[in-house]
C-alpha cells in the first residue's frame, strides 16, 4: 500500500465562511456583545532574547571548560551586545537536569546563569543518505554510528532516524532509547541507491580515456571524433550528477525546515559519501588532462552549486540547526589507478574529484558551526567530538535588536587574549515574524506534535471519498470558539481577522507544503456570538495510508496562535 501524500492543489479551500449561515440569520435583537470600542492597541517594542551555543576546544580537541562571561564578546551585525545569560554547560549539569526534572533558575550578579535557558530540549536527526553511499562503506560507518548511539543518546537528548531512500522516509520518530534507534539503523543495510550505478558510469568513462589515450600514443589511427564523443558524455554525466544533487540538497532542506519550529538545541548528523560541490568536476580534471584539453573546464561554472550550498547552510544557521558530517567513504589513497588499469587515471584529477565530495561536507559543518568528520578510515574520534559537542558548551543568551521582521543577522563570537583554542558557534540568527513563527511551528507540529491550543481549535475528518485513482478527497472541517477570535466594531459590523496554516505528513514522512490563508471575519454588531463557532470546510487530496494534519490560527489583532492536530487513517 503506497502511502504518499498527494497534495496537488490539496488545500482546496472551499472557504465559503459557514459561520455566516448561523450567525447572519439571527434575530438583531440579541444581547449585543460587550465590545471595548476604545480598546488601546499600544505600539511596543519587542525585546528578543537570542541564545547561542559556543563550543570551545583546545588543540587535542577536548573542551575548555574554565572560561568565564568576562572571556567573552559577542556582536550582533558588527555592534557589541550585553551578555545577559551565561552557563558552562557540561556532562554533569545534563544529569542533573535529568535527575530532577525542571532546571532550576539562578541568579547570579544580574547574570541569569541557571539551566532552564542552558539545558534546552536537544533534537538530533540522523540522516542516512542510502542514496549517496556506496553500500560497502555503509556496513563500516553504520557500525560504528550504532556504537555512537549507544554511547552518547541521553536524555533529554532526542533522535530521529531519516532516511533518502528514493524519497524522504522517516524511519524512527524522535526518542532517547538508544535501543530503539540502533535497531532501526542496523535494519538499514539492504537498500541500492543509486551511487553504485554513477560509480559504474564514472569509472567506464575513465577507463574509455585511458583506453583511447592509449590508441592515440600508439598511433592506432584513433580519430578526433572519439574524443568529441567522450567529451560530450563527460558534460553529460555532470549534467546527470548535478539533477541528483539537487534533489538531495533539497531533501536535506527539507529535513531543516521541520526542524524550524521546534524549540531547542537541534542538530544533523549527516552520514553520506559526500555530495559534489560542482557536478563532474573530476572528470574534467580526468579529460583535460588526458587529451591536454582544458576547453572542457569552461564547463566548471555551468555545474558549480556553491549558491545552492550557501543557501542551504545559511538557512540551517538561521534556523539553528547545525551539521555534522560523516564522510563513509574512508581515507582517500589516489595512486592514479588499480592495479589492472593499463594506463592508469590521473593522481590530480583523482585527488580533485575527492576533495570535490569532502568539500560539501566541510563546507555545510563549517558554516553552522558543526563538525566535519572525513577523509579518515576510523570515525571514533570524530564521533567523540560530536559527542563532546551535545554535552558540553557554552550558551551565551543576548537580547537583540529588530525581533519580529524576519531579518537575518550575523553574530561573532570572540575571546580575546586566549590562544591555542578553537571556537565554533552558527554565524547566524534570525528574527521571526509571528506569522513566519505559525508556519514554522506547524511544519514542526507534523513531526513532533503540538500541545498548544487556547483558542480551542477543532478539526473534524469528514467521509473521505474516491477521487482518481487510489487518491481520495478527505473533506476537512476546522472550527474555532468566536469568543476566542478578537472582534472590533466596524460600522454596524463586528471584524476581525485570522491566519490560517496547515499541513500534513503521512506515517512514511513525506510531507505537504504549508498553505496560508488570510481571513477575514464580519458578523452584524447585534448577534450574540459567545456560543457560536468560525468554521471553514477544506479538503485534502491524499494517498492510502496513516496522516497527520496540523492547522494553526493566528488572530492577527491580539497576536495570539493556536494549534490543533488530526490523526487519521485513508480512506
Amino acid at each position: 500500500m503506497r502511502c504518499t501524500i498527494v497534495f496537488l492543489c490539496w488545500w482546496v479551500l472551499c472557504v465559503s465562511l459557514v459561520v455566516g449561515t448561523s450567525l447572519l440569520s439571527a434575530q438583531t435583537n440579541e444581547p449585543q456583545p460587550e465590545v471595548a470600542v476604545d480598546q488601546a492597541f499600544a505600539e511596543s517594542v519587542e525585546i528578543n532574547l537570542v541564545n547561542i551555543d559556543v563550543y570551545v576546544r583546545d588543540r587535542k580537541g577536548a573542551p575548555v571548560t574554565d572560561l568565564t562571561i568576562d572571556d567573552f564578546v559577542v556582536r550582533e551585525d558588527g555592534e557589541i551586545r550585553e551578555i545577559t545569560n551565561f552557563t558552562v554547560v557540561d556532562d554533569e549539569v545534563f544529569r542533573r537536569v535529568s535527575e530532577i526534572g525542571e532546571p532550576p533558575v539562578v541568579e547570579a550578579e544580574g547574570v541569569e546563569t541557571g539551566l532552564a535557558m542552558a539545558v534546552r530540549p536537544t533534537w538530533v536527526v540522523l540522516y542516512i543518505d542510502q542514496e549517496n553511499m556506496h553500500p560497502l562503506d555503509r556496513t563500516r560507518i553504520l557500525r560504528r554510528v550504532r556504537e555512537f548511539v549507544t554511547e552518547s543518546l541521553i536524555p533529554p537528548v532526542q533522535m530521529m532516524v531519516v532516511a533518502n531512500e528514493g524519497s524522504l522516509k522517516v524511519k524512527q520518530e524522535f526518542t532517547s532509547d538508544a535501543r530503539e534507534v540502533t535497531s532501526v539503523v542496523r535494519g538499514m543495510g539492504k537498500y541500492s541507491g543509486g551511487w553504485v550505478d554513477r560509480e559504474s558510469s564514472r569509472n567506464d568513462l575513465i577507463e574509455r580515456m585511458q583506453d583511447l589515450k592509449g590508441e592515440q600514443s600508439r598511433g592506432d589511427g584513433a580519430s578526433a571524433r572519439g574524443n568529441r564523443q567522450l567529451f560530450q558524455e563527460v558534460v553529460a554525466y555532470a549534467r546527470e550528477e548535478a539533477f541528483t544533487l539537487n534533489i538531495s540538497l533539497g531533501r536535506l532542506r527539507q529535513v531543516v525546515d521541520m526542524l524550524a519550529g521546534i524549540d531547542g538545541r537541534k542538530s544533523i548528523i549527516y552520514v553520506s559519501n559526500g555530495l559534489p560541490m560542482t557536478p563532474g568536476l573530476g572528470l574534467m580534471h580526468e579529460y583535460a588532462t588526458s587529451f591536454h584539453d582544458n576547453s572542457i573546464l569552461a564547463y566548471r561554472a555551468r555545474f558549480e552549486k556553491q549558491a545552492q550550498y550557501r543557501s542551504l547552510a545559511s538557512g540551517a544557521s538561521s534556523q539553528e540547526v547545525t551539521f555534522h558530517t560523516l564522510d563513509a567513504g574512508g581515507l582517500e589513497v589516489n595512486i592514479g589507478g588499480g592495479a589492472d588499469a593499463a594506463y592508469g587515471s590521473d593522481p590530480t584529477s583523482s585527488q580533485i574529484g575527492s576533495s570535490n565530495f569532502q568539500g560539501s561536507l566541510r563546507y555545510l559543518a563549517d558554516r553552522t558551526g558543526g563538525i566535519a568528520v572525513v577523509n579518515t578510515n576510523d570515525v571514533s574520534g570524530g564521533l567523540q567530538r560530536v559527542r563532546d559537542d551535545l554535552y558540553s558548551y557554552y550558551s551565551i543568551g543576548f537580547p537583540a535588536r529588530g525581533a519580529g521582521r524576519d531579518t537575518i543577522h550575523k553574530v561573532e563570537i570572540e575571546i580575546p587574549g586566549r590562544s591555542g583554542i578553537d571556537i565554533r558557534h552558527r554565524g547566524r540568527f534570525v528574527h521571526k515574524s509571528l506569522e513566519t513563527t505559525v508556519q514554522d511551528q506547524v511544519v514542526s507540529a507534523l513531526l513532533v506534535g503540538v500541545e498548544n491550543n487556547p483558542m480551542g481549535i477543532e478539526i473534524e475528518r469528514q467521509n473521505p471519498l474516491p477521487a482518481t485513482g487510489d487518491l481520495w478527497t478527505v473533506p476537512v472541517r476546522i472550527s474555532a470558539p468566536m469568543s476566542q477570535i478578537t472582534l472590533l466594531p466596524t460600522g454596524d459590523e463586528l471584524v476581525g481577522h485570522v491566519v490560517l496554516v496547515a499541513g500534513a505528513r503521512d506515517d512514511g514522512g513525506k510531507r505537504s507544503d504549508v498553505q496560508r490563508e488570510v481571513h477575514e471575519i464580519r458578523v452584524p454588531a447585534g448577534i450574540d456570538i459567545s456560543q457560536r463557532r468560525w468554521t471553514m470546510d477544506s479538503r485534502f487530496l491524499m494517498e492510502e495510508g496513516k496522516h497527520r494534519i496540523v492547522v494553526g490560527i493566528l488572530d492577527q489583532i491580539t497576536r495570539k496562535a493556536s494549534y490543533a492536530t488530526l490523526k487519521l487513517s485513508v480512506p
